[in-house]
């Protein structure tokens, strides 16, 4: 596994172990600018201080380098857990003839539709999903396509209903492309708080309280030097990471977000489905 592709999908050398009794996933550094096993442990961890679901991560030192093993969020028990993609979840929620929306808002109704009810985990789980979303753009993770975001089918036999599985392959692209990859508002694929604002109430969420969401991401992320440090990342990478979180673009976003101007904005109406009846 020294290179190349991997039978377990990504561009990254991976392989499956077994660590106390438990399946992981491990990948290897594969010859990146940045430690990137350990940026991306790194960066897992400090989502999760965000409030965001991760799956367990776990690193093995190596010579010169690290690898990083991965929890499998599909196996519990010795038994597989049936997963899909959101690319597979949003294809399958839309009609027949329309173009899919490949995007956060169009996951977060996906998610409310057709999520688990119980305990409201469906409003949980769009709400998180915003979360994500900010993360993302502010820790500039642009690689974060349909296939980086997946669902849990939960009890299959009973009614199959879905639950958003925990956020993996997170950490900084480094690319500072201004763009992410999946859809994030009214604008697109921009990389901006504006545009993960502008359509705040598919996730179910008012303005003022999701810019309250953000607030508490933006506070989070503000922490990701000292938090990479203290993990072990050494400061070459920590200094080439910083010309995007902490560049023009980003850094001004986290200093400059106001969210006195969402406070007073309505909610949006909900989309009217075509088959209620009138």
């Amino acid at each position: 596994m020294a290179g190349g592709g991997s039978p377990l999908g990504g561009a990254k050398p991976k392989a499956l172990i077994t660590i106390d009794g438990e399946q992981w996933v491990i990948k290897f550094f594969n010859n990146e600018p940045v430690d990137s096993p350990l940026v991306e442990h790194a960066t897992m961890t400090l989502a999760a201080r965000a409030g965001i679901t991760v799956a367990t991560t776990q690193l093995v030192r190596l010579e010169s380098f690290h690898a990083l093993a991965i929890r499998r969020f599909d196996r519990a028990d010795g038994r597989r857990i049936h997963s899909i993609s959101a690319a597979t979840a949003i294809r399958a929620a839309t009609a027949s003839g329309q173009e899919p929306q490949m995007g956060y808002p169009e996951l977060a109704r996906v998610l409310r539709r057709v999520g688990v009810a119980q305990d409201q985990i469906n409003q949980q789980d769009a709400r998180e999903l915003f979360r994500r979303m900010v993360f993302n753009i502010l820790v500039d993770n642009t690689d974060d396509h349909e296939k980086n975001h997946s669902l849990l089918v939960v009890s299959p036999f009973d009614n199959g209903r879905l639950k958003l599985a925990p956020a993996y392959d997170v950490l900084p692209t480094n690319s500072g492309q201004g763009y992410q990859e999946f859809i994030c508002g009214a604008q697109g694929r921009d990389s901006t708080l504006d545009n993960a604002m502008s359509e705040c109430e598919a996730f179910g969420l008012h303005p003022a309280v999701a810019a309250a969401d953000v607030l508490a991401v933006i506070a989070v992320v503000n922490t990701w030097r000292a938090h990479f440090a203290q993990l072990g990342v050494s400061l070459r990478d920590i200094n080439s990471l910083a010309e995007r979180i902490d560049g023009d673009g980003l850094l001004a976003q986290r200093t400059h977000f106001d969210p006195a101007r969402f406070k007073s904005l309505p909610a949006k109406k909900a989309r009217t489905s075509p088959f209620r009846k009138t």
